[in-house]
C-alpha cells in the first residue's frame, strides 16, 4: 500500500513539474497560418446599403369607368399582358346607342328646317329687291335662319356630349403591361359617380426603379452619377449595374436610424428578373483608386489605437510593423506607408499568450 502512495506521489510530483516547466522556463510560440504579400492593385471603395425594387411613376395605373351600367364584357384576367389602346372591358351601351339614333334623327330635323329657313331667308332678300315684299318679313325669315341654326348647333353639341358618354363603356389599355388587378367581373353593375370604380390595374415590369436607404452617417460619400452594383436573394450570382440618378432631401426614420433615399433606375433588360418590393443587397461605389500598394484586409490588425501588420521573417516568425492606411476596399486596403511591395504578411496568425506580471 505504501509503494502504491509512493508511485502516485511521484507521478502527481511529475505532472507538476512538466507545467511549470511549460509555465516559466519554455518560450511562448508564434504559429502562422496563411499570409499574404504586399502589391500594386487597383482597389474601390464601396458602401453597403440595403434598397427596395419599386415601380417608378406612372408604370402602375389603375384603370376606372365613368359610365354606370352593367359590365357586359371583361377581357382580360390577372397576368394578362395588354397592348396600349386594346378593348379591355365593356359596359352595357345599349340605353347610350339608342339615344343617339334619337338624336341623329332629330338632328335631321333640324337639318331640314335650317335649309328651309335659309330658303326662305334667301327668297325674302330677292323679293325685297322689287319691292315685292316687306322689311318686316325680311327680318322674320332671318330670325328663323338664325333660331334654326342655333337648334342644329344646340342638338350636334348634344349628340357629340352623348358619343363621348358611349365612349366611358369601352374601357382601353392606357399602357403597354400586364394586369395585376381585376376588381369586377361580367355581370357586376357599376354605378360612377358614388364610387370608385376601379376595375383593372395594369404595371408595366420594364419601369422599375430602386430606393436605397443610406445611412445618415454615409450620406456625405454618396453622389450623383456613382455606380450601382446589386443583387437580390432570388438571383444570387446575378449582378445589376447602375447609376445614382436621384438623392431625396427629405429623411426617412426606419426603427430609430435616420436614412436618406437614393434612387437608381433600373434598365429595361435587368428588370426582366426582378420584380416590385423585392430586397436588394447594393454596393455604392464612391472611390477608386489604380496601381497602388495593398494588402488584404486580414492582414492589417487594430491593437492598443494603432494599425500594425505582421510581417513574416522566417518560418513562424514575425516583426511587428505599424502601418498607415488610405482607402479600405471590399477585400484589400490601401497602405501608405510601413511596408513595400512583395512583403510577406500574416493574415492569420496565432501569437502567444503572454503571461501576467
Amino acid at each position: 500500500m505504501k509503494k502504491v502512495l509512493i508511485v502516485i506521489f511521484i507521478v502527481i510530483l511529475a505532472v507538476s513539474g512538466y507545467f511549470v516547466y511549460k509555465q516559466f522556463f519554455t518560450k511562448p510560440s508564434i504559429k502562422v497560418i496563411e499570409t499574404a504579400k504586399a502589391e500594386i492593385a487597383n482597389i474601390r471603395g464601396v458602401l453597403v446599403a440595403s434598397g427596395i425594387i419599386k415601380p417608378q411613376v406612372g408604370a402602375v395605373v389603375k384603370i376606372g369607368a365613368r359610365a354606370t351600367g352593367t359590365i357586359m364584357k371583361m377581357n382580360v384576367k390577372v397576368g394578362d399582358k395588354v397592348k396600349k389602346g386594346q378593348l379591355i372591358a365593356l359596359i352595357d351601351d345599349r340605353e347610350i346607342l339608342k339615344l343617339i339614333e334619337q338624336q341623329k334623327a332629330a338632328i335631321k330635323d333640324a337639318e331640314a328646317n335650317y335649309n328651309y329657313a335659309k330658303i326662305n331667308y334667301e327668297r325674302q332678300l330677292e323679293l325685297i329687291k322689287h319691292e315685292y315684299t316687306t322689311k318686316d318679313q325680311v327680318d322674320l325669315a332671318k330670325n328663323r335662319l338664325d333660331s334654326s341654326l342655333a337648334n342644329l348647333d344646340e342638338k350636334i353639341a348634344t349628340l357629340k356630349q352623348t358619343e363621348t358618354r358611349l365612349t366611358y363603356t369601352r374601357i382601353y389599355a392606357p399602357i403597354d403591361g400586364v394586369v395585376s388587378d381585376v376588381t369586377a367581373q361580367e355581370g357586376e353593375t357599376i354605378v360612377a359617380g358614388l364610387q370608385v370604380a376601379n376595375l383593372v390595374t395594369v404595371i408595366n415590369p420594364t419601369m422599375l426603379e430602386m430606393w436605397i436607404y443610406i445611412d445618415e452617417t454615409e450620406i456625405g460619400r454618396v453622389k450623383l452619377n456613382q455606380e450601382v452594383e446589386f443583387y437580390v436573394d432570388t438571383f444570387p450570382d446575378k449582378r445589376f449595374k447602375g447609376n445614382i440618378e436621384k438623392i431625396y432631401p427629405q429623411p426617412v426614420v426606419k426603427d430609430n436610424i435616420v436614412y436618406y433615399l437614393a434612387i437608381v433606375k433600373i434598365k429595361p433588360q435587368d428588370a426582366v428578373f426582378l420584380r416590385p418590393e423585392m430586397t436588394a443587397n447594393v454596393k455604392v461605389i464612391f472611390e477608386e483608386k489604380a496601381n497602388i500598394l495593398v494588402v488584404p484586409n486580414s492582414a492589417i490588425k487594430f491593437e492598443r489605437g494603432k494599425q500594425v501588420a505582421y510581417k513574416v521573417t522566417g518560418p513562424n516568425q514575425v516583426q511587428r510593423v505599424e502601418i498607415k492606411i488610405g482607402l479600405r476596399g471590399e477585400e484589400k486596403t490601401e497602405v501608405l506607408s510601413g511596408l513595400k511591395e512583395g512583403d510577406e504578411l500574416a493574415t492569420k496568425l496565432i501569437l502567444p499568450v503572454q503571461p501576467k506580471p
